[in-house]
């Protein structure tokens, strides 16, 4: 199977062929005198040419306007009485043939054989003969010089296109040369890293390098992201596991009542509840941040909005802490229903786990000149300065002593992760012992 730059090469050098006969045919059918065109037919063809440009005044000939050679044509004119006015002869060549008149003769000189053709032009008072000579051999016609023409212009046409189109066809492929190794790269390596980064080439194959570079970081988002979970998830899922291992090996062994197996069941439960929490975190934060899942996003109150999911919250243990809210009437703004009402919960439920028992919460939310903030302050534990940049990573608590009652450390990973997804970003400010403050910034 030839290649695609032969194929190209081949079809370029075809159309020029095509071409150049199309135009050859083209030339010979609106000069119809080139396919006839002979030296006999050139011949009478001067020489009657010229006896119809004769003019006699004042007593002589004008010869401006008479051609002594003319197409191959030697043209001689005399006197009634043979006397030459005027004339050209090829070198070394003399004609001694007494004049006829309107017939072709043939004549040799030195092995040369010649055409010769004479005409009387009657004047009244005067007359001129006009002998024409011809090499019988000669092709000085159209359809020589257009054969002449053919067979010089088109070898080097050829070349040109074969020469033309394989550079066009090696400048077009090679940008797909480099998209198939980079392939092959990844394909041998699974280094998703690589790029095209095309700079060169023709526009399309650009704009596809443009596409495949976008397709190689999705799939790069998509192993990332694969693999992240799955390294959270066997990170964190190992010790819910090992209880439940553990208490269905306690209770195999030891439980001898059904008191002491329905206390079993219930730590189990509680395990299993744990593990599905986690897991359903881990997927939501992996479909976030890969774009797997639609959330579509809609304009609607956020005022009101806020304010039922805060009404809604029922924190699992409150610890005596005194919660209230400061929200902004009447803002508007385009946001997924489902994604903030889970910020809001997140938010409200760090502020109850770290905050200080009888302690207060305030929930706020304001209108800014491009969006708007959604804030939650407590006066808890607080975060020391050097841990204010690892808050949003997944699994990180400021107190891992709290993660004993069932929290992942993802809650404020997630809230992260639903603000970039809006566009917008977050923000933590704390001091040790004295509280803290999250952030979410929403744009319009």
């Amino acid at each position: 199977m030839l290649s695609l730059k032969m194929r190209m090469t081949l079809w370029f050098t075809l159309m020029v062929l095509l071409m150049a006969a199309l135009v050859l045919v083209f030339v010979l059918v609106i000069n119809a005198n080139a396919i006839t065109d002979d030296p006999a037919g050139r011949l009478v063809k001067e020489v009657l040419s010229n006896a119809d440009n004769v003019e006699f005044d004042h007593g002589r000939f004008e010869w401006d306007d008479l051609d002594a050679y003319k197409r191959g044509v030697y043209c001689n004119f005399y006197s009634p009485e043979g006397e030459l006015y005027l004339g050209a002869m090829p070198e070394g060549v003399a004609i001694d043939l007494p004049m006829e008149a309107n017939v072709i003769r043939s004549h040799m000189v030195e092995g040369q054989e010649y055409l010769v053709y004479d005409s009387y032009v009657d004047m009244e008072v005067t007359g001129l003969w006009i002998r024409g000579v011809v090499s019988a051999t000669d092709r000085s016609g159209l359809m020589h010089t257009i054969l002449i023409l053919t067979l010089s212009i088109v070898p080097g046409l050829l070349l040109i296109a074969v020469g033309g189109g394989w550079l066009i066809a090696w400048l077009s492929f090679r940008p797909m040369e480099k998209m198939i190794g980079t392939a092959n790269d990844i394909s041998d390596g699974g280094d998703l890293s690589h790029r095209l980064a095309l700079k060169h080439g023709p526009k399309e194959l650009r704009h596809l390098g443009r596409v495949f570079d976008r397709m190689f970081e999705r799939l790069e988002q998509s192993f990332t992201a694969e693999s992240r979970f799955v390294s959270d998830a066997s990170h964190e899922l190992r010790t819910p596991i090992t209880i439940i291992l553990a208490q269905c090996d306690r209770s195999r062994r030891k439980d001898e009542t059904k008191e002491d197996f329905l206390a079993s069941v219930a730590v189990i439960e509680e395990q299993a509840k744990h593990m599905s929490e986690l897991v359903q975190q881990l997927l939501g934060l992996t479909r976030m941040h890969h774009g797997t899942d639609r959330y579509p996003m809609r304009a609607g109150d956020l005022s009101a909005f806020v304010e039922m999911c805060s009404g809604e919250f029922v924190p699992e243990n409150d610890r005596g802490i005194t919660r209230r809210t400061e929200i902004q009437p009447g803002i508007q703004l385009r946001f997924n229903a489902a994604l903030i009402s889970r910020v809001v919960h997140n938010l409200l439920q760090n502020a109850y786990k770290y905050g200080k028992e009888g302690g207060h919460i305030c929930l706020r939310l304001k209108k800014t000149a491009d969006g708007a903030e959604l804030s939650v302050t407590d006066d808890g534990i607080g975060i020391a300065p050097e841990n204010l940049d690892k808050v949003w990573q997944r699994f990180w608590q400021a107190d891992a002593s709290h993660g004993e009652d069932g929290g992942s450390g993802l809650g404020l990973a997630m809230v992260k992760e639903i603000a970039q997804f809006h566009g917008g970003s977050v923000r933590v400010e704390s001091r040790l012992d004295q509280g803290s403050t999250f952030t979410v910034f929403l744009p319009e």
